[in-house]
């Protein structure tokens, strides 16, 4: 068919006047010539866009080649950090130093591939992002391996496998897997899906293109439509990405800031809460007492309120870990009448606890996590309840499998109550009921949201009934609780009083390095009046300096000090002959737990601002030796070396098999036993230390032995865990006897 000629949006046929004439009278030719030019129009973009086909094919068999060899140098890369890892592991087992030749040589490849590697990635800012980021955790992951192998070959396979037992290795890998994993993410795009070669890719985008322009105007439709649909998705994903850069960058920030406030706050907050501890014995003047308790108690809401907005921002990026122990819910259940009794009691309003008779004694969850659950609910309840009652009910329901159980816990008062509409959003951060006004001042809005990201974290769930100006009940339910075979330690009342006495402790000398004046005071205070001689450095460079003249028993370090931090000063420390091994104890306000696994991997122990004398004297208690040795509940006590108590162990050699012999069961087999308390499994452990005390003559393995065996035949559960606890100290002293 022969087309007239038409001049594409002038609407004037460029015909002679017949012709014009003939569409004049012809009312359908305008409509036939509007098809024309659309038929034209939409074969034009059906080309148009199937030139754009080719070419994003042609992008596409491009990237897909980038892909596989991406993929390739990824594997590669992989594969030299799994040599590394092994490579290590073989040594850590043998101490063979032929299994380190992979490691060897993966050090020397690895540099040039990642700047391969990097060099390929700069066209793209993610990718190159990506792969830096890729870098630096391999980085770290070298440097750990780097590292055990130091230790397996100066310390031995025991240390070797303490060093391995923290899982920075294994976290180390995992991080460099999910670095790989979203490279291949990130440029997996080009690779062929399901199942079509480049080849048949080809064929179909041929027959597409012929198909498009004969079939004209539906292909053009269809092009139009489809390209409107990528180009939307295409901005989607582009705006989702910008997203979530942002929201990490904004996390990043936050986690910064919190941490940086934490530990501003936290560092006058220990003066304060120190010097009013100390203030307290002093104080006589009933008015000032008053007003004392008055700065006790406003600091300790201040201390709370940080920790509360430090918990939600630890829950929120998920890196809140639970600790599970044996816990009894009835010590909880003392803790919160002491903590709030004598509060409810002012106002008279009556606290209950009431937990079932048959409750079992421990049950394997985060104690910690609980009672902080439990006491921003009867927090809440006292505070909201003017007059009546506050009921804490626990209760527990046997479940198929014995032994596990069921954790039900009610906290009910007769308080001002939550409205209906409330009753969802209460549990959002930040949110409060505005039922009592005057009473929300004193709050941030963020306990119930703790309580139930908590009890989610703990597999638990949270319910709550409420009726305004009649009270709330507030449920919570853990299913499948395993009822632990050892039992609860126990713990200290945060809220009661403790009598610590530092004279306790053999006389030492202890160097204060901290760059606050306050804080240095505070400890001179708290030493006020002992035995004990203390020095206090303000800096870094002149507690070095000290440590070559003073040679103190133990260092107790800030950690960020102006110049030479705590890190470097340990560094430097260390190098002084005779204060390779003495104990440096770290003093922080940080609150990050990258800052807690760092500072307890390099430091000798731990103390977290603000700390009270109790905090001090349990930490120092453990570098310091008691005046005397004793025996306690039959119970076999090592206090220490002083120079009044005797030491069994240096009565004759220990012999090095002994020695050895003694260290693997302490790695291997002892700490199976600690965690079961299984009384058969004690015996046995029991006569095989007895066998072995008399194969090499050595009275103190026996007897210690002998008194455990007695205490696991009478089933004293308490005596036998205290005394299978002093098993490593006891190892300890035997390898300082043969020294």
């Amino acid at each position: 068919m022969v087309l007239p000629s038409v001049r594409i949006g002038s609407g004037v046929p460029a015909g002679d006047e017949q012709d014009r004439r003939f569409m004049h009278r012809s009312p359908n030719n305008l409509v036939y010539r509007t098809v024309v030019i659309l038929w034209i129009t939409l074969t034009s973009a059906s080309v148009i866009l199937s030139g754009l086909a080719w070419s994003d094919l042609a992008k596409s068999l491009t990237a897909a080649r980038e892909a596989v060899e991406i993929r390739d140098e990824l594997d590669e890369i992989l594969r030299l950090l799994l040599d590394v890892e092994t490579a290590q592991r073989g040594f850590a087992i043998t101490g063979d130093e032929t299994f380190l030749d992979p490691f060897h040589a993966a050090e020397k490849q690895l540099p040039s591939r990642f700047e391969v590697f990097l060099e390929r990635a700069k066209p793209d800012l993610n990718w190159f992002k990506a792969a830096v980021d890729l870098r630096a955790k391999a980085e770290v992951m070298l440097t750990f391996h780097r590292e055990a192998v130091e230790v397996r070959r100066h310390q031995g396979v025991g240390e070797a496998a303490r060093l391995v037992a923290t899982r920075r290795g294994k976290r180390a890998m995992d991080e460099v897997r999910v670095a790989i994993h979203r490279l291949r993410l990130l440029k997996g795009g080009g690779l062929v899906r399901e199942g079509l070669t480049p080849h048949s890719q080809l064929r179909r985008a041929s027959l597409t293109s012929l198909a498009a322009g004969g079939l004209g105007v539906c292909a053009g439709i269809y092009a139009f439509w489809l390209a409107r649909i990528m180009l939307g998705h295409q901005e989607r994903e582009r705006k989702l990405v910008e997203a979530k850069l942002e929201a990490e960058r904004s996390s990043r920030e936050k986690t910064v800031f919190l941490a940086n406030m934490s530990h501003e706050i936290r560092t006058p907050m220990n003066a304060i809460l120190g010097f009013s501890e100390l203030l307290a014995g002093e104080v006589k003047d009933t008015r000032h007492r008053e007003f004392l308790q008055a700065i006790r108690t406003s600091a300790g809401s201040l201390l709370q309120l940080i920790n509360d907005i430090l918990d939600m921002s630890k829950i929120e990026a998920g890196v809140m870990e639970l600790r599970l122990e044996p816990t009894d819910p009835r010590e909880i259940c003392d803790f919160l009448h002491t903590m709030f009794g004598q509060h409810a009691a002012k106002k008279g309003v009556r606290l209950e606890c009431v937990v079932a008779e048959d409750l079992p004694r421990a049950l394997l969850m985060d104690r910690v996590r609980l009672r902080q659950t439990l006491v921003n609910l009867v927090g809440n309840a006292v505070k909201f309840t003017d007059q009546g009652s506050i009921w804490v009910r626990v209760q527990w329901e046997k479940q198929e499998d014995s032994s596990h159980i069921t954790l039900l816990i009610e906290v009910e008062d007769t308080g001002v109550g939550i409205p209906a509409e409330k009753l969802e959003a209460i549990f959002r951060p930040f949110v409060q009921a505005g039922a009592h006004r005057d009473k929300e001042k004193t709050g941030t809005g963020l306990g119930l949201s703790i309580v139930q990201r908590l009890t989610n974290m703990m597999g638990g769930t949270v319910t709550v009934a409420s009726v305004p100006g009649k009270g709330s009940a507030f449920s919570l339910r853990f299913k499948d609780l395993p009822v632990s075979v050892r039992l609860a330690q126990g713990e200290k009342l945060d809220g009661a009083p403790e009598v610590v006495d530092f004279e306790t402790l053999r006389p030492s000398t202890l160097l204060v390095v901290d760059d606050n004046e306050a804080n240095c005071q505070l400890v001179l205070g708290m030493f006020a009046g002992t035995s004990h001689k203390l020095e206090v450095s303000l800096n870094g460079e002149d507690a070095v300096e000290m440590c070559r003249t003073l040679m103190p028993d133990v260092i107790l370090m800030d950690v960020r000090m102006p110049g030479m931090g705590g890190r470097e000063t340990l560094a430097e420390i260390r190098k002084i002959p005779g204060m390779e091994l003495r104990p440096v104890i770290a003093v922080t306000a940080s609150s990050l737990l990258s800052d807690d696994a760092d500072l307890k991997q390099r430091f000798s122990g731990y103390v977290r601002k603000p700390f009270s004398k109790h905090d001090l004297f349990v930490e120092l208690a453990q570098f310091i030796p008691l005046r005397q040795a004793t025996a306690e509940g039959g119970a076999f006590v090592l206090a220490g070396g002083g120079a009044d108590a005797p030491d069994p162990a240096k009565a004759s050699p220990v012999p090095q098999e002994l020695l050895a012999a003694l260290a693997e069961l302490e790695i291997g087999e002892w700490p199976g036993l600690r965690d079961r308390m299984a009384i058969n499994e004690i015996r046995g452990f029991a006569a095989r230390l007895i066998g072995l005390g008399q194969q090499w003559e050595c009275s103190v393995l026996v007897e210690y032995a002998e008194t455990l065996d007695q205490g696991a035949a009478a089933y004293a559960v308490s005596e036998v865990e205290q005394h299978l606890s002093a098993f490593p100290a006891l190892t300890s002293r035997l390898r300082e006897a043969s020294a």
